[in-house]
């Protein structure tokens, strides 16, 4: 589902080498930088994730001029802002759209980035803290950020983002429920593919971040103080089942990002707050493939709502 709505540092900070490393944990290297454990990993596995849902957001939008966005900040904006930007791609593609435009993208832990428009600042910090950055934003920009922050965190992040946009300023965020769906009966009831959201969702729970951030983000808006709030709702398909050309490219992105995305989505989760009693590193392992095989069936008409 995405929602729109009507800081940045001056200086530049090095980044220690303890950040860049992380934290390894079950075969995966988590963030370091803030003081709680972060739920989604922060290496090369989870890049490559990154990369296919940035191309899945792009397919999914891929018959509109801009499919970066749909907030109408108009053709020369001064500054915007991603937060959470993962490996970037957002933040790059907007600023080569907005040459005169100051693009700043915001993570835990520093991207795999080797090339950025002059225009673009990759930076590295914690958005669940309070903000530094000074400048009045045009556009502040979530996407996937589901699990990241407690109740109490994520209130802070809107307030932040409604006190640092200009007049007339917009927020949109993309997110995603944590469900495989499907419409005609084609996947069994007793599929193992039908446990990966209940299991999440207890576990989100178990741990403090519920992963219904979808749901709470129309509440979330309003209660910041948001207005002229706008929603648009997804079904993005998970394989190449769909008849329409544009679903059918967007299934079989998707795909990609559910085989590569799956354990990393779910290996902290599970190993910390899996019930009845945490897993072991290998019982994420076998459940994860055990999921992927049933992915690879072309029967199955699934598809997540986001």
């Amino acid at each position: 589902m995405l929602k729109r709505m009507a800081r940045l540092r001056s200086e530049t900070t090095s980044i220690k080498s303890s950040i860049y490393r992380g934290l390894e944990e079950n075969g995966r290297r988590y963030q370091t930088l803030s003081h709680k454990e972060y739920i989604v990993p922060s290496d090369e596995k989870q890049f490559e994730t990154y990369e296919a849902g940035h191309l899945l957001a792009l397919v999914m939008d891929s018959d509109r001029e801009n499919p970066l966005f749909y907030s109408p900040i108009g053709d020369n904006p001064t500054n915007i802002l991603d937060l959470g930007t993962g490996q970037g791609n957002w933040a790059i593609d907007v600023a080569d759209m907005f040459p005169s435009a100051n693009v700043r993208g915001v993570d835990l832990f520093p991207p795999p980035v080797t090339w950025m428009p002059p225009n673009c600042i990759l930076e590295v910090d914690n958005i669940a803290e309070p903000w530094t950055w000074n400048e009045a934003q045009d556009l502040i920009h979530i996407r996937i950020m589901i699990g990241s922050f407690d109740p109490s965190e994520w209130e802070r992040v809107y307030d932040q983002c409604y006190n640092n946009l200009r007049p007339g300023g917009w927020m949109e965020q993309l997110e995603a429920k944590p469900f495989l769906e499907c419409d005609d009966d084609s996947l069994p009831a007793d599929n193992i593919l039908r446990t990966w959201g209940p299991n999440l969702l207890g576990c989100g729970e178990r741990a403090g971040r519920p992963l219904d951030t979808m749901e709470r983000m129309k509440e979330r808006f309003v209660n910041a103080g948001f207005v002229d709030i706008h929603e648009k709702d997804y079904k993005w398909p998970i394989g190449p089942w769909a008849k329409n050309q544009k679903y059918k490219e967007a299934g079989v992105v998707n795909y990609h990002h559910w085989m590569s995305g799956m354990e990393g989505w779910s290996m902290w989760l599970l190993t910390k707050f899996g019930a009845p009693k945490p897993w072991s590193h290998d019982e994420v392992i076998v459940y994860t493939a055990r999921l992927r095989a049933e992915l690879k069936k072309p029967q199955y008409h699934i598809y997540e709502r986001a």
